[in-house]
């Protein structure tokens, strides 16, 4: 028999006792609400009608009583004292408190006939006499009564008197209140008689569901030996003899007395063994892969001592087996090049460069791991550490460094030359200017010599920085525009510079673009912006607007754009390069004149 079925019958058969408890539960809940309902219905019911009928009973007659009084003392000789009209409010909404508790009543009994009829074919239950016809027969005797005291009152008290205490008081006491309390007892008994009844089923109930319960127990006992008898045994057996088969027993097999899932896996563990016994690593197929790695091969006790290595750690270190077994392996180490920390070696377990050194004090740069070895318990038994000589990496390495310093040297003297270069252009134009005698041409040599001196002082820059990739442009703009102000003629303190500038490296190819707008900005403030003679600001302000783009701000309060001027029409030379300029390095260029000139410009880094 498959497992599977056994599972499923044992399973089913719980299911079904669980399922009987169930249902008996339910149908215990079921009684339960039927009795309460009947309870609300019947019996409470009439245990309220009755309680409210005799209080609204004597409320009529207190009424009646005060109202017999009022009439006395208006009969002996009170006139001021008028018929009460508030005694008879009270005797009418006391006789409407009557009626709703006689319907309430009737209902009750309504309910009950009901719940009886029901029952009837089920119980031969006893029905005991209705009282209620005779509780409202007598209630329409006493109404009577009543309206007689009440039509008698107001013309003869005395009669009225005594009619209210020989007849209606008498009918009242003697009849209609032992009627009331006939009705109040019954709906006890009836209160008594349900909650008997809702202990009987629950006590019914409890004793059905204990029996389940014992025999669902008794079933689960009897399936759980069953399977552990089918299932559990054989499965302890196979337990034990892949057991067996993981310390290396290739002989052991599993008797296989069964036709079910466990006796097919018991099958596949005899052949898994067999195939392993044919099939395995033999000790020499492995110690050959460990003869034949290239790399050095380590192996240490727990304390570390070594106690194996490989052909090529002899050979690298240059030494026998014999001359380093028993060793600690931190011997192995040259801990002046490369310390050796206290947790050795399980520091260069992920890998680490380090350097070991020969019986004959030769070093060996090496890229070494180690890994622990552990027991079937979990017991450290020792380290197993893999090292490859990287000697000629590191010499590869050194031969790239040395041609990278080389390079750098001869890409500062290039900076260098460029700078003196423009040096001697500049030069020539200062020469150049005392030769000119129009005006307009000296100003444009001065013009050309002070964009000249930007880009040298770019160059500059690059071959006295540790790195010549980028430059501080920071630094940059300060040099530059000292340089503009010296040369520009103000008077000192007439123009204040003021440079806010985040600490921001550029390229080359970056750096002179900005660095040429920057010279003709500031340049066209110096000679226009200022010119009435008054005192003003010029601010450059340069910073980060995301990881990639920057704005580059250069502002005066100087006398602003004449009316009129329009500088994308302008065919000044200084506009034409700011906007060639601006579109060189891909910026935007956006231009405020409502307090001076204001030039503000975003671009990108430019990569090549």
């Amino acid at each position: 028999m498959r497992i599977s079925l056994k599972l499923t019958a044992a399973f089913l058969a719980i299911a079904s006792l669980v399922g009987a408890t169930g249902y008996i539960v339910q149908r215990t809940t079921v009684e339960v609400r039927t009795q309460i309902q009947r309870l609300k219905d019947s019996a409470v019911r009439r245990i309220v009608g009755a309680a409210d009928t005799t209080a609204a009973l004597y409320g009529i007659h207190l009424a009646a009583h005060r109202l017999l009084s009022e009439e006395r003392r208006r009969a002996r000789g009170d006139p001021d004292l008028s018929h009460p009209p508030g005694l008879e409010a009270s005797i009418e909404a006391q006789w409407t408190e009557v009626e709703k508790g006689l319907e309430m009543l009737r209902s009750a009994a309504a309910s009950r006939t009901q719940w009886e009829a029901a029952e009837a074919t089920r119980e031969a239950t006893p029905r005991r006499p209705p009282a209620l016809p005779l509780l409202l027969e007598s209630w329409l005797t006493h109404q009577r009564l009543m309206d007689d005291v009440r039509r008698t009152v107001t013309e003869d008290p005395d009669r009225a008197e005594r009619l209210f205490d020989e007849q209606l008081c008498r009918h009242f006491q003697y009849e209609l209140l032992p009627l009331l309390r006939v009705q109040h007892e019954r709906s006890e008994q009836d209160l008594t008689e349900a909650v008997n009844r809702v202990e009987r089923s629950l006590a019914a109930a409890d004793n059905q569901r204990w029996m389940l319960t014992a025999a669902a127990a008794a079933s689960a006992v009897l399936i759980g030996l069953f399977m552990s008898r089918s299932i559990g045994r054989p499965l302890a057996v196979l337990q034990r003899a892949a057991q067996e088969v993981g310390r290396g027993h290739f002989d052991t097999r599993v008797a296989v007395g069964s036709r079910d899932e466990i006796g097919v896996l018991g099958q596949a563990v005899n052949q898994m063994a067999a195939d392993l016994q044919e099939k395995t690593v033999s000790r020499s197929y492995l110690e050959n892969i460990i003869q034949s790695m290239r790399e050095m091969l380590i192996v240490t006790d727990a304390d570390t001592k070594i106690r194996r290595l490989n052909p090529a750690a002899c050979s690298e270190l240059g030494c026998s087996p014999d001359d380093l077994v028993d060793r600690p392996l931190r011997e192995l180490f040259a801990t002046d090049t490369s310390p050796v920390d206290a947790d050795f070696p399980r520091s260069l377990a992920a890998g680490a460069e380090s350097v070991m050194r020969t019986p004959s004090q030769r070093l060996v740069p090496v890229l070494c791991s180690v890994a622990q070895m552990r027991d079937e318990t979990g017991r450290l038994e020792g380290f197993v550490c893999v090292a490859s000589n990287i000697s000629r990496q590191k010499d590869t390495e050194q031969r790239l460094l040395a041609s990278l310093r080389e390079k750098e040297l001869l890409l500062k003297e290039v900076h260098h030359r460029v700078k003196n270069n423009l040096q001697i252009i500049i030069s020539l134009f200062n020469l150049q200017t005392h030769y000119v005698q129009d005006t307009n041409a000296s100003k444009a040599l001065r013009e050309g010599q002070n964009r000249i001196k930007s880009m040298a002082l770019i160059h500059e820059r690059f071959y006295q920085s540790d790195g010549l990739s980028r430059i501080d442009f920071d630094d940059y703009i300060r040099r530059l525009t000292d340089n503009l102000l010296q040369t520009s003629g103000i008077t000192s303190g007439k123009v204040v510079l003021n440079i806010i500038s985040e600490k921001i490296s550029l390229d080359i190819d970056t750096a002179v673009p900005c660095g040429l707008i920057i010279n003709e900005v500031v340049s066209n403030s110096l000679k226009h912006a200022f010119n009435d003679g008054r005192k003003g600001e010029i601010l450059i302000k340069f910073s980060h607007l995301n990881e990639a783009e920057y704005r580059l701000v250069i502002a005066d309060n100087g006398v602003g754009l004449a009316p009129g001027f329009k500088l994308e029409e302008s065919d000044s030379l200084g506009i034409q390069l700011i906007h060639a300029l601006t579109d060189q390095i891909d910026g935007r260029l956006s231009v405020d004149s409502s307090n001076g000139v204001k030039y503000t410009i975003d671009f990108k880094t430019i990569h090549k």
